[in-house]
């Protein structure tokens, strides 16, 4: 029973601990100690109860390393009648998966240990050094505590999913870097090409050339046009014959602009700015490169998420497939929940409560304490349900209403579809609505390709009713 309460807390996670080690004995437990690196591992194998058996040592990170664990292990196991191997390994970096992926294969259980947790252990015992043997003690009573996760690595079209939506996440955070870049480059060739205040009845108001500096039209003046001088040779005339020749849809309004901005820009000569010309040139090529390799990653990632269960959440306003993809994805494979409060705690989005004795609970905070990547697409599906879907809209207007942040009520949107996501994919049922203008058609025509849109219907309505709707 007292593992029961000390690991209430943990929930499901901590009660199946705690059933094990029930069912087992502490005397049948073998405890294997692995601090993950990228060349040399080191290990440690004690009992339950903290004896030492086999002292620190080291091993390779490679079949043979391996070896040398199981002999160990063997050796232990035959000596003292050990009936299980329980393997606590921390998460370093992504070294640790291929021992996870290992450990399960020859039979252990394995517990994957948060290094966070380590440090925690270290601090409990007084104890602010760090090196590899204090490590691996940290790790042996996190194993005690029945700290860490027993889930196993993520793997097939989850894995999968989440390796192409985490690499796409990458390449987006290049593009705006690049992108940045570009708008500094402008700067020193063409100032005004941004844009300019302008005082108009004695009000200022800022007037740009161009709607979106990343359209067809201001990369194409950016790469062949880039300076005032460039500008004012072709004229209005040179303009409007550029603008057919090259499909560039230049209304006259940003043709005057741009001339009127050529004829009165603060930048310097084009001699002494043409490193930043050259440079100019090289970040649109790398922005080019990258919106390529996004919309094939795109592509790809829409290929395999409308194979699996959560492309179901498809059916709900304001969820692209992008996004839904990458919040399916972080979720993983939900049949290891109870309830979708684990998931929200998962996200390290559920709220603090600090309440004591008879004073009123109170909530400040969101714990932080799951995981980044989804914590942070669960705020994201937040702020795309927020501007997206009209039922959400309005519980987020409400949210406002009793004095909620902004920031505060899209992650109180992006908890309910966890919950709401939780449901769907668990009883594979679709979105319901009382939207009147809601045709669930007319919302996956507008997300998915042709193909994929009968797939959609194929996995989770019935054949063909897309031809008949």
């Amino acid at each position: 029973m007292t593992y029961t309460l000390l690991n209430h807390i943990q929930g499901k996670n901590g009660s199946q601990w705690a059933k094990f080690i029930r069912e087992t004995g502490t005397e049948n437990l073998l405890m294997v100690a692995i601090d993950a690196a990228k060349y040399t591992h080191k290990a440690m194998i004690c009992t339950f109860y903290g004896d030492i058996l086999v002292k620190p040592f080291e091993f390779d990170a490679s079949l043979t390393g391996l070896d040398i664990v199981k002999k160990h292990i063997r050796e232990e196991r035959e000596k003292y009648g050990m009936k299980e191997v329980v393997v606590g390994i921390e998460t370093t970096g992504h070294y640790y998966e291929d021992l996870v992926r290992r450990c399960h294969k020859e039979g252990y259980r394995v517990r994957i240990i948060n290094a966070a947790t380590t440090d925690q252990e270290r601090q409990a015992l007084l104890n602010w050094s760090k090196t590899d043997n204090i490590d691996l003690m940290a790790i042996i009573q996190s194993l005690i505590h029945g700290r860490g996760t027993s889930s196993e690595l993520r793997s097939g079209s989850i894995g999968s999913l989440q390796k192409l939506t985490r690499a796409r996440r990458e390449l987006v955070d290049d593009r705006t870097s690049t992108q940045n870049l570009i708008r500094m480059h402008i700067d020193h060739v063409f100032r005004e090409f941004q844009g300019k205040s302008i005082w108009d009845n004695g009000k200022r108001k800022h007037v740009q050339p161009f709607s979106k500096l990343f359209g067809k039209a201001p990369r194409y003046m950016m790469r062949h046009y880039p300076h005032p001088n460039d500008i004012l040779e072709l004229g209005k005339e040179g303009l409007r014959e550029l603008s057919i020749r090259e499909n560039l849809k230049l209304r006259d309004s940003t043709i005057e602009c741009l001339l009127d901005f050529a004829q009165s820009s603060i930048s310097q000569p084009k001699e002494n700015v043409e490193v930043d010309i050259y440079l100019l040139a090289q970040k649109l090529d790398r922005l080019e490169l990258l919106d390529n390799q996004i919309k094939r990653l795109e592509k790809k990632i829409e290929d395999l998420f409308i194979e699996t269960p959560g492309a179901i959440i498809l059916a709900v306003p304001g969820i692209g497939v992008v996004t839904g993809a990458e919040f399916y994805a972080e979720m993983g494979d939900i049949t290891d929940f109870d309830h979708a409060g684990q998931l929200i705690k998962l996200a390290g989005t559920n709220p603090i409560v600090k309440q004591s004795g008879g004073h009123k609970p109170s909530y400040y905070g969101i714990s932080k304490q799951g995981r980044r990547p989804f914590r942070n697409i669960v705020y994201q599906v937040g702020k795309s349900l927020a501007v997206n879907n009209p039922e959400m809209r309005q519980r987020y207007l409400a949210l406002k209403e009793r004095g909620k942040h902004t920031r505060q009520a899209y992650v109180a949107l992006g908890n309910r579809m966890i919950r709401l996501a939780f449901s769907m994919i668990r009883h594979q049922s679709l979105y319901r609505t009382d939207q009147e203008n809601y045709v669930l058609v007319e919302v996956i025509r507008n997300k998915l390709r042709s193909p994929n849109v009968e797939k959609f219907f194929e996995n989770f309505v019935s054949p063909g009713l897309t031809q008949s709707a």
